[in-house]
């Protein structure tokens, strides 16, 4: 009876890993295709672009890199300014939201969540306009202050959630050793929600990495270009048909969202968790 109820369970679990085993070749075939392709020349692509020939070229990807590799550093830095203004703006907004008590903070907040409802392309050609009238336009600055105070609505929400979750004795054993609401707001919450904050940067990291809508209507200047609008701009130009450099490119401004999604994914699902528990 034993070995028969071992077999049924076996059966089962062969179906399982095939289906797991299917569905990765379907995820890894056109990635493996897009490096195929990125390593070959224009004669090989042109006579058998599926199957992967010698010899490899990886000059390719120098030829992308040269391309590519100012719009990557542009996307870091905007990445970075903009995300590290995010938590900040979103996280302290949170706090006062969750901790503070003041006539309409209700009111106020559900005016603040409303936001998220307000598709963005309804308030595209108004906040161009508004950032025109300050002579922004063709600066970093145009990049990263939408990144700050036009996506911390959602991290308003969740970490607004997160805090008022924390358990009031937290915050009276902090007062009882000295902390006042500045101190509260850096050493217990920001500590405790540094999951939620992670989930958070790595979403609008992607978000900025995808964007190529607003760098495109508000940056001319190619120095400033972030990796989509480059990559739009260079592969419809100069390199529209030069496909195996395309391909390169495409890989090479991959390769950060891919690497950091490596390191950062404990912190995205834990965040993740964290939230949902939370809400």
């Amino acid at each position: 009876m034993a070995v028969h109820a071992k077999k049924k369970t076996a059966i089962p679990q062969i179906f399982l890993h095939l289906i797991i085993a299917v569905l990765m070749v379907c995820m890894l075939y056109p990635l493996f295709i897009s490096v195929f392709i990125a390593l070959k020349n224009q004669d090989a692509f042109r006579a058998d672009p599926w199957v992967p020939t010698l010899p490899l070229w990886f000059s390719n990807f120098k030829t992308a890199y040269t391309v590519v590799g100012t719009y990557i550093f542009n996307t870091l830095f905007v990445a970075a300014a903009g995300v590290t203004g995010l938590l900040f703006v979103s996280s302290i907004s949170a706090y006062v939201f969750a901790r503070m008590k003041f006539p309409g903070r209700e009111l106020i907040y559900y005016a603040v969540i409303a936001l998220m409802m307000v598709p963005g392309v309804l308030t595209l050609v108004p906040t161009y306009m508004l950032y025109n009238n300050f002579n922004m336009l063709n600066t970093y600055w145009v990049l990263i202050v939408p990144i700050i105070f036009g996506g911390s609505v959602n991290g308003v929400f969740l970490l607004r959630a997160f805090f008022s979750g924390i358990p009031e004795s937290t915050f009276e054993a902090a007062r009882i050793d000295g902390c006042s609401e500045v101190q509260s707001y850096f050493y217990v919450c920001l500590p405790l929600s540094k999951a939620i904050l992670g989930t958070l940067a790595i979403q609008q990291i992607i978000a900025i990495w995808n964007d190529i809508v607003w760098p495109s209507i508000t940056i001319s200047k190619p120095e400033l270009w972030t990796i989509s609008a480059g990559l739009f701009r260079q592969f419809s130009g100069q390199y529209a048909n030069n496909t195996p450099v395309q391909f390169a490119g495409y890989i090479l401004a991959s390769l950060p969202l891919i690497l950091l999604f490596m390191f950062a994914n404990k912190f995205y699902v834990e965040g993740l968790t964290s939230a949902g528990l939370k809400l």
